[in-house]
């Protein structure tokens, strides 16, 4: 594994990224990937989900299971992760859809989060959440604080209720902070993530449970 390589490619596609307005949004698309390990292989979960916007209405979920040889490295985790993750999200994408990726946009060392490497591949607007700050500072006061990464405003720290810790909120591509932060707070409703993410959650975890059990029933 070469990690200098892979930091080129890193750099290769965060200097392909558009930071715009992304015009009408009809659609919201939510992606999360879960792993489990059985009888010595590797596998990653990625669950996609598809709903109207702003309503939320659940419109379509696919899932894709496949098998990782990608170790889990900080900050490479789109070479771990992407490749199901936009299978599964090639089978609910409609046009006008923002996607909400559980991972780092800009708000990366490199500027290319899973988020922004979707959102460059699939040439879509693309919002990363995480619940962990990788990197940058923030500024401000209140629940939703300002994101800085080497002295560029990336996206927000967003208290999303009293009871949990703040998320992180990053453009990826096409889209800009502020509108990033609009889309995720119409998002919201009463959890810590927003729903697009939230449900993309659940799935994948669903769907690792019944993949698992159906291999050890095959037994």
């Amino acid at each position: 594994m070469n990690l200098e390589r892979l930091r080129e490619i890193q750099d290769e596609i965060a200097n392909r990224v558009t930071i715009s307005e992304p015009g009408e949004i009809e659609y919201v698309a939510g992606i999360d990937t879960a792993f489990f390990r059985y009888s010595g292989t590797e596998y990653a979960v990625s669950s996609a989900v598809l709903m109207s916007y702003p309503g939320l209405e659940l419109l379509k979920v696919e899932s894709v299971v496949d098998t990782v040889d990608f170790p889990y490295i900080p900050t490479y985790l789109m070479f771990r992760e992407s490749r199901t993750a936009i299978k599964a999200l090639k089978k609910v994408l409609r046009e006008k859809t923002v996607v909400m990726v559980d991972g780092s946009g800009l708000a990366h060392p490199r500027r290319c989060g899973i988020a922004t490497y979707i959102g460059v591949e699939l040439s879509l607007p693309a919002i990363g959440i995480t619940k962990k700050r990788l990197c940058g500072e923030v500024a401000g006061e209140g629940d939703v604080k300002k994101l800085i990464v080497d002295g560029e405003h990336v996206g927000y720290e967003i208290l999303t209720c009293r009871r949990c810790k703040p998320i992180y909120v990053s453009a990826g591509n096409m889209i800009t902070p502020d509108k990033a932060l609009e889309v995720v707070m119409n998002c919201l409703r009463g959890y810590k993530l927003p729903e697009p993410v939230r449900m993309a959650d659940k799935y994948s975890k669903k769907v690792k449970s019944e993949y698992l059990s159906d291999l050890q029933s095959s037994i």
